[in-house]
Parts: structure tokens; C-alpha cells; sequence
């Protein structure tokens, strides 16, 4: 795998003109993998996405067809998302990348945009990860998550990682609604295991004890449902456990 040093250190990390740049050189690698903030994502997603389908080679200020379309009307770009259901499912990601077998109708590629990637389902991931590894020379796949560590690691391995900048510390509006999830729905070993990871990124960001306890915790709660153990007792044990500091 190929990840930049950004992701080793505390500077802020690379910006979208540095990803621009390297694109324009042909250094940059047809999967990616952009750890950034949420609302952060729309900004990246457009200027990036925007200059890889550049039918003028991304030049500033472009005024050629594909640079003044919307991504959502261009016939090059495809971006998944959670249905209600709150997953992306394999026959979503069969649909986007048979739709690239015939070649770009505009641009010089294609743009296939995952947000937030760690949305993917089990069987969708399988899937893509045979595409990730040698996609056709024009097709770019964009995956875009808060939480890197939330996608096996086979997806990773397999993209070139970026972090956009530093992650809020703690981010509480993230903590309320991953805490939401698991109040409120049926509790999964899917869902545990995206918590789980979600928590040690945390823990990994800030050093605070209590995101590694979290982790722990969560992890239990994995082998209890492995195990066909008490959902219920499993969900407590997480209730409790959880930062109450981080989600008032």
C-alpha cells in the first residue's frame, strides 16, 4: 500500500491542490482512499472530481463542458451513497462499475465516488475490492470517510490514503449519532465492529483512555454476539461504558 506521510504525522496534511498537482503530473493513483471531515467531503469531492474530468487536463479556471456541468448531471461521474437502510449495497457498486466498461462519454475518465465509504456492506466491499486493484486506465475511484480504520483492511491496501487535513479532536455530534445507532437500532456485529473502530480512531486522534476502554468494551460486545450472546446485555455493557462527557 501506498500512504502518504500525512497520515504518520501531526502536520495538517495535504490539500486538494496537492492532489490536483499530482494528478496533472500522473502520480496520483486510480484508487484513493481521502480520510476528511464530513462537511469538509462536498468541497474535496467537487474540486477534485471536477479536475480529474477536466476534458482540458484540470487547467485553472476551465471553462470546458465538463467543468461547468454539476457532478450530478455529468455522465462520468457516479457516486454512491447509503440507501435508508444505511448501507451500500453490492448491487449499487456492480451497477457503477459496469457502467464504466464502455469508456468515458465526455471527460478522459471516469469518477466513481463512494461517501462515506465505511457505508459499504460486507458483500459490496468484496466486490469492489476485485476493482480496486487494477481498474481500467481511466477509471478514478474516490472513497471518502471520517474514520479510515472503519474499512478492512484489504480496501486499504489497495488505495493510495490520504488525510485531508486533521480530524476535530473529539467531534461530540459524531459521538451522539454513532451512540444514537446503537440505542436505537437492533444491535448487529456489523454495527459493533464500525463502532468499535470508529472509537479507536478516536482514541488513536486524542490518546483519552476512554476511547480505548470504549474499544474494549465494544470488542466484548462482538464476541458475545459471535457467540449468540444477550444483544441487550451486550448493548447495556456498551451504554455504560460509553464517555457520557461526549454525548451531552
Amino acid at each position: 500500500m501506498w500512504t502518504s506521510t500525512a497520515m504518520k504525522s501531526s502536520n495538517p496534511g495535504p490539500s486538494v491542490d496537492d492532489l490536483i498537482r499530482l494528478h496533472q503530473g500522473g502520480d496520483l493513483a486510480q484508487a484513493l482512499l481521502i480520510s476528511v471531515e464530513a462537511p469538509s467531503q462536498p468541497a474535496v469531492l467537487q474540486r477534485l472530481a471536477h479536475s480529474i474530468l477536466c476534458e482540458e487536463g484540470g487547467s485553472p479556471d476551465c471553462r470546458c463542458r465538463s467543468c461547468q456541468t454539476p457532478l450530478a448531471n455529468h455522465p462520468d461521474f457516479v457516486e454512491l451513497a447509503p440507501t435508508s437502510a444505511r448501507t451500500i449495497r453490492r448491487d449499487e457498486v456492480e451497477e457503477a462499475v459496469a457502467a464504466t466498461a464502455a469508456g468515458p462519454l465526455w471527460s478522459p475518465s471516469r469518477v466513481i465516488v463512494v461517501r462515506p465509504a465505511e457505508s459499504l456492506g460486507r458483500e459490496a466491499e468484496s466486490y469492489l475490492l476485485k476493482h480496486l486493484e487494477e481498474p481500467p486506465a481511466y477509471v478514478y475511484y474516490l472513497l471518502l470517510t471520517e474514520v479510515p480504520d472503519a474499512m478492512i483492511a484489504t480496501i486499504k491496501s489497495r488505495c493510495q490514503v490520504w488525510r485531508m487535513g486533521e480530524h476535530a479532536a473529539e467531534d461530540t455530534d459524531l459521538a451522539r449519532g454513532v451512540l444514537q445507532d446503537i440505542s436505537s437500532q437492533p444491535l448487529t456485529m456489523n454495527q459493533v465492529v464500525r463502532a468499535a473502530y470508529w472509537a479507536r480512531e478516536q482514541y488513536r486522534l486524542t490518546g483519552r483512555e476512554h476511547w480505548l476502554s470504549l474499544w474494549d468494551t465494544l470488542s466484548e460486545a462482538f464476541r458475545q454476539l459471535e457467540a449468540n450472546g444477550n444483544d441487550e446485555l451486550a448493548r447495556a455493557q456498551i451504554l455504560r461504558q460509553w464517555p457520557m462527557g461526549e454525548t451531552r
